[in-house]
């Protein structure tokens, strides 16, 4: 049996150097599609 306490290998992301990189790019798409149906909206209303 192995111990819950025991850690997995920290694994390396797709594509950027960091976990903290794929964070702050998903928060900044997000924040786009936001502003992008905003003025959608304002525009086609």
């Amino acid at each position: 049996m192995t111990s819950r306490k025991q850690l997995a290998p920290e694994e390396k992301p797709p594509l950027l150097s960091s976990w903290w990189m794929w964070y702050l790019l998903v928060v900044l798409w997000l924040l786009l599609l936001i502003g992008l149906f905003w003025w959608f909206t304002l525009a086609f209303s």
